[in-house]
């Protein structure tokens, strides 16, 4: 069979045999809402029970890092995106709004963080609709992304909303580019500084937000012509490759900052890349053990696996002649590039953009295998036999029973008289009816939403602690807190909570064992704490009385 006989094969009908209601926009659309509304339902049922969570050690350190340079200097770092003036300024958006106006109450946070998450399904359900042209690929791609076990942290610890925001703004960049190079020639000016916003918005939450630029320059690559002399070279480059180009340039300082100079992130300890070829793919071969669960089930993939998933995404790709999956054949390599080299080696939520990659490529797999099965005569339309045949045979095998196998001879009897649309349809609900108990299972394996849940109980002691003193110090009081119920592990965790607490630039706030104070500084502090998990104490009080 040649390529292009197999590809017939895959392929779906001519519009003339489709049925009517394909051809209505009005129904289309209603169908497109309604899937978008079963995956939102999908995700809120895993979603919802993290409202319930904490703030862990990480989150006050984080709200702290805004907080303390103040809300000008913070949300400035924003524009000066390319300097180190500033770890991930992004944060500063997020963070010091929900402190304004609810303090250290983790609730509102966690919804926000949840309606986040939220907002980016319809948005990546419609730029799988635009690359792939499939509502079946779209839903199907939708549900594996939205939700993930091993990526559960996106939804339950607040510290990962780097991840959470920098991967909606990079869909929504990729999206909004998308959307227009479909339905047009080329970006506008106003098109194009839209798109670089977004761009900007994803690298001030995360690092990962790096490789859209490439991801973006591949699109065009697939979806341009060949060029017959270099004026059309040129041409292409300035009127669709300019956009990534120009990414890239905004890019390339942003890269500087990170990776050069004595305080870039690539010093410090725990993100320190070491470049090799065996990095690389064995970093690889973890994120694709842990999207396809395989560590939790005695498996690790490794790297000649990892090569030959890679090789037969390729070939896969290029034989369906499917630019969306050649584009995916190129994402699931070059998107976990920003921290492939680091070690110790990443996971969970950050592999959030790398998810999307292998949810389109199973989805289009499914797809073309129903497609397949849908387009066989033996199978679908004169294959009642048959179907009755396999659902006695699978139903009696699952159960042991006679009546069993009865309805399941029923039920392959009522499949091997369907259309072959109906039978897409039916097909693609059973696909997604089995990712989403798989899911389900897994993400009640091992209590991980109870252990998530209990995260971060002792910093909520802690602040309740704080809060139970009832203190408000005059501005300026020096204090000195005792005790560390955090440990050495802990470090400077409770001058960053009680900072929170009081939300005072002007005091000046001590810890005893980490600040060494002289004679003359122990003697004019205002306010001596001793301070355990669930109980703080005011040991002295001198000079400024507040309370």
């Amino acid at each position: 069979m040649s390529i292009s006989e197999t590809s017939q094969l895959f392929s779906a009908r001519e519009p003339s045999q489709r049925p009517w209601w394909s051809k209505s926009p009005h129904f289309c659309w209603a169908i497109d809402v309604l899937c978008v509304a079963v995956l939102v339902i999908y995700f809120l049922h895993f979603a919802l029970p993290a409202i319930g969570g904490n703030f862990n050690d990480d989150e006050m350190m984080n709200i702290f890092w805004y907080w303390h340079p103040g809300a000008t200097k913070s949300l400035w770092a924003n524009v000066l995106f390319w300097t180190r003036f500033h770890y991930r300024p992004g944060g500063a958006l997020y963070y010091l709004p929900l402190y304004h106006f609810f303090g250290l109450n983790p609730q509102p946070y966690r919804i926000v963080q949840i309606i986040i998450l939220t907002a980016a399904i319809p948005m990546v359900y419609y730029l799988s609709r635009c690359l792939a042209s499939s509502r079946f690929v779209a839903f199907l791609a939708t549900l594996a992304a939205c939700y993930h076990g091993n990526l559960i942290s996106l939804v339950f610890l607040g510290s990962f909303i780097y991840d959470v925001l920098c991967g909606f703004f990079y869909f929504a960049a990729l999206t909004f580019y998308v959307h227009v190079r479909e339905r047009s020639d080329e970006l506008r000016p106003w098109q194009l500084a839209g798109f670089l916003a977004l761009y900007i918005c994803a690298l001030d939450f995360k690092e990962m937000a790096v490789t859209l630029p490439v991801i973006v320059l591949i699109y065009e690559l697939l979806k341009c012509h060949r060029w017959s002399d270099w004026k059309q070279f040129i041409a292409w480059t300035r009127s669709f490759a300019a956009p990534a180009l120009i990414a890239g340039l905004i890019t390339a300082p942003y890269i500087y900052s990170r990776t050069r100079g004595p305080d870039a992130m690539a010093t410090w300890p725990g993100y320190r890349p070491h470049y090799s070829w065996s990095n690389f793919l064995k970093s690889n071969a973890h994120f694709v053990s842990e999207l396809f669960y395989s560590e939790f089930h005695s498996y690790i993939v490794s790297k000649k696996v990892l090569l030959a998933l890679w090789v037969l995404v390729l070939i896969y790709a290029f034989l369906r002649r499917d630019r969306m999956l050649r584009l995916m054949a190129f994402w699931v390599v070059i998107v976990p590039l920003p921290i492939a080299f680091i070690v110790p080696m990443r996971g969970g939520p950050c592999l959030y953009l790398l998810l999307f990659g292998y949810a389109m490529i199973f989805a289009k797999l499914a797809s073309d295998l129903i497609a397949l099965i849908s387009n066989s005569s033996l199978l679908v339309g004169q294959g009642t036999g048959v179907g009755v045949a396999a659902g006695a045979i699978i139903a009696g095998a699952a159960t042991g029973g006679v009546r069993s196998a009865a309805i399941g001879a029923a039920a392959g009897a009522a499949v091997g008289k369907m259309s072959p649309s109906t039978f897409r349809i039916f097909a693609t609900v059973l696909v997604a009816l089995s990712v989403a108990i798989f899911t389900h299972w897994e993400n009640q394996r091992f209590g991980r939403i109870s252990a998530f849940l209990n995260e971060g109980k002792k910093t909520s002691h802690v602040i309740q602690a704080f809060r139970s003193l009832n203190l408000h110090p005059a501005p300026g009081s020096t204090i000195l807190v005792k005790g560390n119920p955090f440990g050495e592990a802990g470090g400077w965790q409770p001058l960053l909570v009680a900072s929170l607490v009081w939300n005072d630039h002007s005091l000046q706030i001590w810890l005893d064992g980490k600040n060494k104070l002289t004679p003359q500084q122990l003697a004019k502090v205002d306010y001596v704490i001793s301070l355990s998990e669930f109980h703080a104490e005011i040991v002295r009080a001198l000079g400024s009385q507040g309370r």
